[in-house]
């Protein structure tokens, strides 16, 4: 059941890899989250589709998006020391990645 009403139908084309503090449940799941690397990361429901990643780094929230595993050469990086702009910006690439 989805309560984070923030999020789009787009997201039934992902699934949750790592989820901190339920994303799916909580509008504040990035406020209540330890600063670590690992806070959120979702997989396109297609093998060959990307990955999402959130994390925090020394003094700033990433996102990551990812395909064939390629960590060292990512698609996009989005950084900010603000939440409310990664959060804005994940909820974007959920749906700017929907189809793959």
């Amino acid at each position: 059941m989805i309560k984070n009403s923030k999020i789009s139908s787009n997201i039934n084309q992902w699934n949750i890899e790592y989820d901190q503090n339920g994303f799916m449940l909580n509008e504040n799941w990035l406020v209540t989250a330890e600063k670590t690397e690992d806070i959120l990361q979702l997989s396109h429901i297609y093998e060959e589709g990307p990955i999402l990643d959130v994390g925090f780094y020394r003094e700033n929230y990433k996102i990551y998006v990812i395909y064939d595993n390629d960590w060292e050469k990512p698609k996009e990086v989005f950084e900010s020391n603000k939440k409310e702009f990664i959060e804005d910006k994940f909820y974007e690439l959920i749906d700017k990645y929907a189809n793959g």
